[in-house]
Order: structure tokens, then C-alpha cells, then sequence
């Protein structure tokens, strides 16, 4: 008797199932389960089709000058 390979799923995966079904009913999803969606198609994007580590560079954000000015508000 043979029998196929089972592989877990991922958090993502599940997460997607979940709120997939739950969307699938007709219900609205929450804004915590909005973001954990966009987080979870991310990953799961990212995985797939995103860039190897190879091709991968850190980059520092730049803030906006609204926000230093924000900042330099507080610090004073």
C-alpha cells in the first residue's frame, strides 16, 4: 500500500482558507482580518513569485519631511 506525501500547511495558508470561507459565505471580513489577509497573500506572493535572496538589497526608508517635522516637534 502506498500513500501520497502530506505536507502541513502554513500559517498563511490557513489563514487564507479561513477568511476565504468566511468571505465565501457572504459575511465582511473585520479590519484585523482584512490585514491579516493582506499580510497572508504577501507571504504567500512572496514566496512564489518574489525575489531570491540573491537579488534582495536592504533599503533604508526615507521619512517624509511632514514626519521629520513631526519628530522634531516632539524632540524639542
Amino acid at each position: 500500500m502506498e500513500f501520497g506525501k502530506i505536507s502541513p500547511l502554513s500559517i498563511s495558508e490557513s489563514v487564507l482558507s479561513t477568511l476565504g470561507r468566511k468571505v465565501a459565505s457572504g459575511q465582511n471580513l473585520t479590519m484585523t482580518e482584512c490585514l491579516m489577509v493582506l499580510s497572508a497573500s504577501g507571504a504567500i506572493i512572496a514566496s512564489e513569485y518574489g525575489p531570491g535572496p540573491a537579488e534582495m538589497s536592504v533599503k533604508v526608508p526615507q521619512l517624509p519631511e511632514t514626519v521629520k517635522g513631526l519628530l522634531a516637534n516632539y524632540a524639542g
